[in-house]
């Protein structure tokens, strides 16, 4: 018979050290693929968008998928997709094309939700 006994949740919602864990691999993952965009571009536009899309979403992912030990996985994992969309901002703000306030605020919006689903799912299979 399996232990199916969970370890109780810490008092603080957000695991902080992997929290920043996670958004420092997060923003590598943004800033790589950010990198790699214009070549997709040279296989066609539609699919340099979709390329930054599942970078994204990606990223966001990996950056909350630590979020066993988080007392609200869902908080630790929008915490943590969110840090890393932020960190990445000041490499695209100096930018006209960067400066798109709807595409931030619509990014920033799938960060909270990718990164609370994420975080749900993790703290549920244990990771």
């Amino acid at each position: 018979m399996a232990n199916t006994r969970v370890a109780p949740r810490p008092a603080g919602s957000v695991d902080v050290p992997n929290a920043v864990r996670g958004a420092s691999t997060g923003f590598s993952i943004l800033v790589i693929g950010g990198l790699l965009a214009p070549m997709m571009t040279l296989v066609s536009g539609p699919f340099a968008t979709v390329w930054l899309t599942g970078v994204a979403v990606l990223a966001f992912v990996v950056a909350a998928r630590k979020s066993r030990s988080a007392g609200s996985p869902a908080t630790h994992g929008a915490t943590a997709a969110v840090l890393a969309y932020v960190l990445v901002l000041p490499l695209l703000l100096p930018f006209e094309a960067g400066r798109n306030w709807q595409q931030i605020a619509l990014t920033l919006v799938a960060a909270v939700v990718v990164g609370a689903v994420t975080g749900v799912v993790a703290a549920r299979h244990g990771r």
